[in-house]
Order: structure tokens, then C-alpha cells, then sequence
């Protein structure tokens, strides 16, 4: 039980590993693609979210306290766990890189501006990779201390908000373009790659059985907070939104004024976000070098945690200017999240149910 986690832990880290998108890419993709219709776009998005992850759950519970490297190996032997598991330590590994690049420009932009930005992306790696090594399963457990504390903030920079609200900033409700709003808007789920992790999650629990009330509930809070994100920002500026490198959600934190005292709480807000990104990568590189492990049959993982941090070093520093990573965000991102987890995935997952039912049916037959 010592290396398992409990169900608050696995929650708050699919939660944090949603936020990170949410915040850092898709909240300004979808204001900027939907408009007026960003609010309806929000709950279409998280419908279908919550849709897939009912059907993953279904499609997990012929395999209970399995991972979709377990289920890879059923299905198709050691040689399809080696290719799905490679798969996704590349895919986890370039996705975390790109966020912790877009977190590492905005701190440059306002506290470092003097500052190389080799120096920040550094200072994450390095403490992702002593979170990892110290920190063993418990780097789960850093979720849960921030859980509580962001989305406390989120919910205060909506309410703090209320009075910049401009109402009108809803209409048309439908937006100008239907297919803006549901059928191409569809790729905005991509808001959601962090539900991803939820495929590796079932071996790390201390009560599997509650694998999918840990998904939905982690989904639903996701949900939750992704429409008051896209509220905050579609009611106060979305039709002024410029060209900006600093995230939405930061430009919107920044008019909050709350008396004498507490005027700003916008570096309250970067620190908590920073400290939930670092709690994302700690958990992400144990994922991924513990997915390394189980495909090459090591021993242990942490040899192989700086390599793979310097892989999301290099990653992170090679994206030499903004276009490339607009460009990234809004194409190949969303390439990636609905070939890997949502078609790959899925796919495996549909075989493998099929494979189990025929193989119980001719143990019946035999008996």
C-alpha cells in the first residue's frame, strides 16, 4: 500500500494535470475561435469529455487494477506495450515541454525579464527531477495540498470580477458561425489532454475499484472550473484580446482589487500556478520513466529521470519563437490529443474488451 495512492490524491492530479492545459493553451484557443459562443462551446466541450471518459471507464472494467500498458501487453504482446508505452513518454514528454515553456515566458515576461530563459526552464527541471527522486509516489500527494488552494483562487478571480462584467459579451449566444461553436469547435476538447493520465492511473490506486469515480469526479470538477475560466474571460475582454503572450486568465486576475490591503493578488496566483506546474512535471516524469521501466524490464527508474527531464529541457528551449508555439497549440496539440489518447487508445481498448469476451466464451464452450 505504500507505493499506492488514495482517491483525493488521484483526483487532485488529474485535476492539476487538466489545469495546466486549461490555463497555459486552450482557454485563450477557444475565446479567440468561438467568441461570443465561447461559454456554449465550454459546456458542449466538457459533455463530450465526460462522455469519453464514461466509455473508457466501461471499456477498463474487464480489467481491473490494469493499465493501458497491461491491456496493450494482453492484446497484442510485449511488442505492442513497448510501442503504446514509447508512444506516450513521447506525447506526455512534448506536451509537458510546451507548457512548462509557455509558464517559463510568462514568468520571464514579468518578474525576469533580465533573466536567460535557459536559467527558469532549468530551475523547473531541476526541481522536478529532485521532487521525483525524493518525493517517490508522494509527488501525487503535492496535488493535493494545491487542489484546494487554486481552485479557491479561480472561483475569487471570477467573483472578484463580477463588477468588470460586460453581460453583452454573450451575444450571440450561438456565436457567428455554428461550426465554429460545435463541429470544428469539437477539437477544443483538447482542453482536457490531461485526462490522458487517466490510462495509467488505475496501477497506482489503492482501491481500483473506484477508478471511475475518480474519473468522473475529477472530470466534473475539471468541467466546473473550465466554464468559470471561460466566463471570467468572455465577460470581461474576449473581444479585445490581443495578441499577448501572458496567458487570459493572468490579464484577468491582475483587475481584481480587494480593499486597501490586498490590491493585487496576481503574483499570489503566478506562485500557486507555479507551484502546480512543478507538481505536474514531478508526476509526470514519474509516470513516464516508471512507463520506461515496465517496457525495458529495469530495475528501478531513476537513472532515467534526468535523461528524460533533459528531453523536456531541449523541447522547451528549441521552440525559438511565439508563432511556432501558437502553432503547436492550436494544430498539432489537438493532432496529438485525438490520435493518441482518443483513437489509439480507445482502439486498444475496444480489441482487447473484444478478445477478453471471445476467450470467455470459448472457456465456456470448453467446459
Amino acid at each position: 500500500m505504500e507505493n499506492k495512492i488514495g482517491n483525493k490524491e488521484a483526483v487532485s492530479f488529474i485535476f492539476v494535470a487538466i489545469l495546466n492545459g486549461i490555463v497555459l493553451n486552450t482557454n485563450k484557443i477557444i475565446i479567440q475561435h468561438c467568441g461570443s459562443a465561447s461559454l456554449i462551446n465550454s459546456v458542449f466541450v466538457c459533455s463530450i469529455s465526460l462522455a469519453i471518459v464514461f466509455l473508457i471507464c466501461k471499456l477498463f472494467k474487464n480489467f481491473p487494477g490494469n493499465n493501458i500498458l497491461d491491456i496493450s501487453k494482453y492484446l497484442g504482446g510485449k511488442f505492442l506495450q513497448f510501442i503504446v508505452g514509447i508512444t506516450y513518454i513521447g506525447y506526455f514528454g512534448f506536451t509537458s515541454a510546451v507548457l512548462l515553456r509557455k509558464i517559463t515566458d510568462c514568468l520571464q515576461i514579468i518578474f525576469f525579464p533580465m533573466t536567460d530563459l535557459i536559467f527558469i526552464v532549468l530551475l523547473f527541471i531541476i526541481t522536478a527531477g529532485i521532487a521525483t527522486r525524493l518525493g517517490k509516489i508522494s509527488v501525487f500527494k503535492s496535488s493535493l495540498i494545491i487542489f484546494p488552494i487554486i481552485v479557491s483562487i479561480i472561483v475569487l478571480v471570477f467573483l472578484g470580477n463580477t463588477k468588470n462584467f460586460d453581460l453583452n459579451n454573450i451575444y450571440p449566444i450561438l456565436g457567428t458561425n455554428i461550426n465554429s461553436t460545435f463541429a470544428s469547435g469539437a477539437t477544443n476538447l483538447v482542453a482536457f489532454m490531461g485526462s490522458s493520465y487517466l490510462y495509467f492511473l488505475p496501477t497506482y490506486l489503492s482501491n481500483p475499484e473506484k477508478f471511475k469515480k475518480i474519473s468522473v469526479t475529477s472530470i466534473l470538477i475539471s468541467s466546473f472550473i473550465f466554464i468559470i475560466i471561460t466566463a471570467t474571460i468572455l465577460f470581461m475582454y474576449y473581444n479585445t484580446l490581443s495578441g499577448s503572450e501572458l496567458f487570459p486568465l493572468y490579464l484577468a486576475v491582475r483587475y481584481i482589487e480587494f480593499g486597501t490591503f490586498i490590491q493585487r493578488m496576481d503574483s499570489t496566483f503566478l506562485l500557486i500556478l507555479t507551484l502546480a506546474f512543478i507538481s505536474f512535471l514531478s508526476t509526470n516524469t514519474m509516470i513516464c520513466t516508471n512507463i520506461f521501466k515496465k517496457i525495458t524490464n529495469l530495475s528501478d527508474n531513476k537513472p532515467i529521470i534526468y535523461p528524460y527531464l533533459l528531453c523536456i529541457f531541449s523541447i522547451a528551449v528549441f521552440i525559438k519563437n511565439n508563432p511556432t508555439l501558437e502553432f503547436i497549440e492550436n494544430y498539432v496539440f489537438k493532432i496529438l490529443f485525438f490520435i493518441i489518447p482518443i483513437l489509439i487508445s480507445i482502439s486498444i481498448l475496444v480489441l482487447a474488451n473484444f478478445k477478453k469476451y471471445f476467450s470467455d466464451l470459448n472457456s465456456i464452450s470448453l467446459n
